[in-house]
């Protein structure tokens, strides 16, 4: 048999019978985590299940507990002291990284037509110096931002429209940095692979957010959350 094990309202994993008791007895769990098993109506307290193989120590009781409710939903609550991004808050943050991208970018290739139209020759290859300016700077945006993106995702688990709105990601369920793996390499680069070779994922990715947890696919793949709040010390 396996038990879900529970810490502080926050999920530690899923154990066998014999990894909890010698866990417990070797003090890797505490008596007062909460564990339970498929057949249990109700999660318990490791030291009262386990109780031969448990320190001498007071097992706290359980409080509020409902015996209807799914074990997930035990675990899977709101981060200690932290507050889950509303949906709002994350769809204006996208649109707000994909309008920077429109106008750095948009505005000097906008330009480049232009003095290309005005030449003359909007189909030559021999395009106005002004025009190859634009384009080169159009292009040195995009790197820009891309890198400044990158940057703030590993460093403040933020792009600059999460930045601008106060909400960042963070790992899940322990709330920490994501750092360069989780923030950007799978969340965003994996994420953006996936979403090229299956059909309908860039629809089904966002969808989940309607999630209890508010977790779309790329969080799910990353480990990661969105909440409220600019990093500490920021």
């Amino acid at each position: 048999m396996t038990y879900h094990i529970a810490r502080g309202g926050q999920p530690i994993g899923t154990f066998a019978e014999e990894e909890v008791r010698s866990g417990l007895a070797a003090g890797r769990f505490q008596v007062g985590d909460l564990c339970w098993a498929e057949g249990m109506t109700d999660w318990q307290p490791v030291g009262s299940k386990f109780a031969p193989y448990a320190p001498f120590a007071a097992v706290p009781p359980i409080h509020h507990a409902n015996p209807y409710a799914a074990p997930q939903a035990q675990v899977l609550s709101n981060l200690p002291g932290l507050k889950p991004a509303s949906r709002g808050t994350r769809l204006g943050a996208w649109l707000l990284d994909c309008l920077t991208g429109m106008i750095g970018c948009g505005v000097p290739v906008s330009a480049a037509f232009l003095f290309m139209i005005q030449s003359g020759q909007p189909d030559s290859k021999d395009a106005p110096v002004a025009a190859i300016a634009c384009f080169m700077l159009a292009g040195l945006v995009l790197l820009g931002l891309t890198i400044w993106n990158i940057v703030l995702l590993t460093t403040r688990g933020q792009t600059l429209g999460k930045k601008w709105l106060g909400i960042r990601i963070v790992t899940f369920p322990d709330g920490q940095k994501p750092g360069f793996v989780k923030g950007f390499l799978l969340r965003s680069f994996v994420n953006g692979i996936i979403a090229q070779v299956v059909p309908f994922y860039g629809i089904i990715d966002p969808c989940l957010i309607f999630r209890e947890d508010n977790r779309c696919v790329h969080d799910l793949l990353a480990d990661t959350t969105v909440i409220d709040g600019q990093p500490p010390g920021a």
